[in-house]
């Protein structure tokens, strides 16, 4: 069996290695990232990296049951949405509130909406996904500007 980089990779310190990770960026396309952020994402905690996985698999869960509750019913999963939006409890809710419940879904079917968030939280998160956050942050902040 041929000796790997890994092999000797895995057995560097934190200084080392993380150099050799700037090094391994710097030959794809030139790309330079400094030693001390690999060096810092190294030298984080296993906590820290652990977080970041139960919140998606938290997520992934909430993320299953709605999509089953509105597959089941959209209707009344969009009107319970918008009871949390509108901080209207069911149990409580009042003949006017109900009214206005029903005319906001038909609403919403009428106009064959695709995205039940507002416009602007998809955009941005399409944004964010496409561009980072550095670039959507700079963005807003040149448009704020252009604005003032």
């Amino acid at each position: 069996m041929t000796r790997q980089y890994y092999d000797d990779f895995s057995k560097l310190p934190l200084a080392k290695m993380a150099q050799a990770m700037t090094d391994m960026t710097f030959n794809y396309n030139e790309t330079k990232v400094p030693t001390s952020h690999y060096k810092k994402q190294l030298g984080k905690g296993f906590e820290e990296l652990i977080e970041a996985n139960v919140s998606v698999s938290l997520v992934s869960t909430i993320f299953n049951t709605l999509q089953a509750l509105q597959k089941e019913s959209p209707k009344l999963f969009y009107q319970a949405l918008l009871c949390l939006d509108t901080s209207v409890k069911p149990s409580n809710i009042t003949a006017s509130q109900y009214q206005a419940m029903e005319f906001t879904w038909s609403q919403f079917e009428l106009n064959k909406q695709k995205h039940i968030l507002d416009k602007s939280n998809v955009q941005m998160f399409n944004q964010v996904e496409e561009n980072g956050l550095s670039y959507y942050l700079d963005n807003q902040e040149t448009q704020n500007d252009d604005f003032s």
